[in-house]
């Protein structure tokens, strides 16, 4: 909803732009800003050739006049602000794997109807096989470790239950943590990509050779990483800096996610929220010159975090 009111928004202020140049004696001549799309996902100011050269100002006005008129359109040049403004572009940009809101999505020319079927199957299989692993592997530990932390009072003990509760659960989880990335990213989105005939499939790229936080969070779930380079990083930087921005943006994010877990486990305890800000500066620590250079070993405390990292939360929750 963010993406798409603030989306439309800034074409209807391009559009009145647009208009009010019929009376150019009034009207604003600052240069078009171009929003942040998937080829441009910083936006800029577009400054016209006529206006850098101090051409005429017959010139300079029809450049803008062009400029604004380009924005509107799509770059595929089908769809044309306002047009766009309808039931069914609102319901499909809902259905469309996608956070970010565009004119107009490159399309696949039909539906691959064994890949769609094939998709459904997987993901109700992963479910099945999510389940299972719950409450034969996961559950279980939980509730033994409960109950064994309720019937002692030994700080000895009860960091000793804690550990054994951690080891019992790090193959669960890590088993947990790769069928929910292939049910939301390689199934799920891949079943609506294939019923709009979505033609960007790129959700995820080989998050698993990260070395690095800051890859990590490129690359696990593109979609969202795109919706908040372009809204949050991409709008708040030319007023606060790369630096700021980037804080801002982490800060979004593990708000965001937070939500989600508090959603999901109905308990608001705030871990989710302190690991992912703590990324920051782990990122600092691992661009430096020394650290930066063991890619391998960096992959390995990347998979050793992330395997201690669920079950420590899911025991302290």
């Amino acid at each position: 909803m963010h993406s798409y009111a603030f989306y439309n928004g800034h074409l209807s202020e391009t559009e009145k732009r647009l208009q009010a140049l019929d009376q150019p004696g009034s009207a604003s001549k600052e240069p078009v800003y171009t929003y942040p799309t998937v080829d441009n996902p910083m936006g800029a100011h577009r400054h016209s050739d006529a206006a850098l050269d101090g051409d005429s100002d017959g010139k300079a006005l029809s450049q803008l006049r062009e400029d604004l008129a380009r924005e509107l359109i799509s770059p595929m040049g089908n769809v044309a602000y306002p047009r766009n403004l309808s039931w069914g572009n609102y319901l499909d940009y809902l259905l469309c794997p996608t956070l970010c809101y565009e004119l107009e999505y490159p399309r696949t020319k039909s539906i691959n109807w064994t890949n769609l079927v094939a998709k459904v199957i997987a993901t109700f299989g992963c479910i099945f096989l999510l389940t299972v692993i719950s409450e034969e592997f996961i559950l279980p530990v939980l509730q033994d470790s409960e109950v064994r932390l309720n019937n002692t009072t030994s700080a000895t003990e009860k960091l000793l239950i804690l550990s054994e509760s951690i080891s019992w659960l790090l193959f669960p989880f890590m088993l947990t943590l790769l069928l929910v990335f292939l049910v939301i990213f390689e199934y799920v989105l891949g079943a609506f990509a294939e019923i709009t005939r979505f033609a960007d499939r790129h959700f995820y790229s080989d998050w698993w050779n990260c070395s690095d936080w800051m890859e990590f969070s490129r690359e696990w779930n593109v979609p969202v990483y795109s919706f908040l380079r372009r809204h949050v990083y991409a709008t708040s930087k030319p007023s606060i800096g790369r630096s700021n921005a980037t804080i801002v943006t982490f800060l979004v994010s593990s708000i965001g996610h937070e939500i989600v877990m508090a959603c999901i486990t109905k308990k608001l305890r705030g871990y989710g929220f302190v690991c992912q800000m703590l990324q920051l500066p782990i990122v600092m620590l691992q661009h430096t010159r020394w650290v930066r250079t063991h890619k391998t070993a960096n992959n390995v405390l990347f998979w050793i975090s992330m395997i201690l990292g669920l079950s420590l939360v899911s025991v302290l929750l």
